[in-house]
């Protein structure tokens, strides 16, 4: 008989079954000792391991794996999920049966994750005075409620209803709602909800996000490259989104991969220096990064800057092209030769470049200058202080073209 019971707050509560899971699993707890009991309401959280237990890590393809069972509606999900962690945490072994349970449920998550993505702008129509999308889903499994943040992002914000078989769920615009027919709908964290079956960014259909907080939340859980699973966070670009100067760089250094904002580093300061030499003010421009991610090699306790690389160009030139197709500045300014190369598609040299107006094929005007990095970079004074003029030159030139009619 069940010696221990967890109380879960929803059908679906990911995270207080992973802290009970951590804790439980430290203590040796047996599957058949635990009961699992959905209490709606404000569930009391788990105990944390005491720091004198000996800590333990899951393989990523494991906990998947437990996430995707918690997703399926077997009525002993929970305990298959617990004893998959416990199993390999303590070496003992899974019944073949309830491997094979599990494997098939986590199949049909997959299938019903795989379903909703690709077929989202089928399944939900736009209609009402604010817009709202709203559609039906014949679900058998929990997979719509792991993939809500994905629907949020992929319909750029936009309040969304999802009718469900005995339940509903609701993206207001400022919180998710969820509930049964009969019952009134409560808010539902995100950060509750097991991982989907497959990552975020996978099938998010980039270019059809119209809200720019979308695309940059979404950007957030990107992991496509080694270089993101290194980095410390992913560093999205800021300012206004009608801007009509846009400055694009190379990618975060060490401060901006702490910090999580662009250009806050020495680099930044110079450039934010320039720029009001230059009659700009930042908070009228946006500003970003080719790269989202810092790369960087380890030398002792520092973190050694090294260049982007096609790969990782490539991974991050949907978040580009978003920030740009939203904002749809009349300047961008590219700053160094990674920016410039890959926004004009070809090689570039920064001499035979800069200082002069460019007319990008989408209309917009470029201009091409260097990386303020470079500026730090150049150890005779003499030369650093007309490299340094040279730029502020670059920058003034910008701001005389953002006054030329949009294109």
């Amino acid at each position: 008989m069940p010696q221990t019971t967890i109380a879960l707050a929803h059908s679906i509560d990911f995270a207080r079954w992973r802290a009970a899971t951590r804790d439980l699993v430290t203590r040796r707890v047996p599957p058949d000792d635990i009961a699992w009991h959905i209490t709606p309401g404000d569930a009391p959280a788990a105990a944390a391991p005491s720091p004198a237990d000996q800590p333990f890590r899951i393989p990523r393809e494991t906990m998947q794996l437990a996430a995707d069972v918690v997703q399926s509606m077997l009525p002993d999900r929970f305990t298959l999920a617990y004893g998959l962690i416990y199993a390999h945490v303590t070496g003992t072994d899974i019944a073949p049966s309830d491997l094979a349970r599990m494997e098939d449920a986590a199949k049909t998550v997959r299938a019903e994750t795989v379903h909703l993505r690709h077929d989202l702008f089928t399944l939900m129509q736009r209609s009402g005075a604010n817009d709202t999308w709203h559609g039906t889903l014949d679900a058998t499994t929990y997979a719509p409620e792991s993939n809500a943040r994905f629907m949020t992002f992929q319909l750029s914000l936009a309040p969304w209803r999802l009718s469900l078989p005995g339940r509903r769920m609701e993206w207001t615009g400022r919180e998710l709602l969820h509930g049964q027919d009969d019952a009134v709908a409560a808010p539902l964290a995100f950060n509750s909800l097991p991982p989907p079956a497959m990552p975020l960014v996978t099938d998010l259909d980039i270019p059809r996000i119209t809200a720019l907080p979308a695309v940059a939340l979404a950007a957030k859980t990107c992991r496509i490259c080694p270089m993101a699973r290194r980095a410390t966070q992913t560093v999205f670009g800021e300012g206004r989104s009608d801007a009509r100067m846009m400055f694009v760089g190379e990618q975060p250094g060490d401060r901006e991969d702490i910090a999580g904002r662009p250009f806050v580093g020495p680099a930044g300061q110079l450039f934010d220096r320039a720029l009001l030499e230059a009659g700009i003010e930042r908070d009228d421009t946006y500003v970003t990064n080719t790269v989202k991610h810092f790369k960087f090699r380890p030398r002792g306790t520092r973190r050694i800057h090294e260049k982007a690389g096609p790969e990782e160009i490539a991974a991050c030139a949907p978040w580009l092209a978003a920030e740009r197709r939203i904002i749809r500045p009349h300047v961008l300014v590219m700053l160094g030769a990674t920016a410039a190369s890959a926004l004009l598609g070809r090689h570039v040299t920064i001499g035979r470049e800069r200082s002069r107006a460019i007319t990008l094929e989408d209309g917009t005007t470029g201009v091409v200058t260097v990386h303020p990095s470079f500026l730090l970079r150049v150890p005779d004074e003499d030369a650093r202080t007309r490299e340094y003029a040279r730029f502020v030159a670059d920058l003034r030139l910008a701001a005389d073209l953002r006054s030329a009619p949009p294109p």
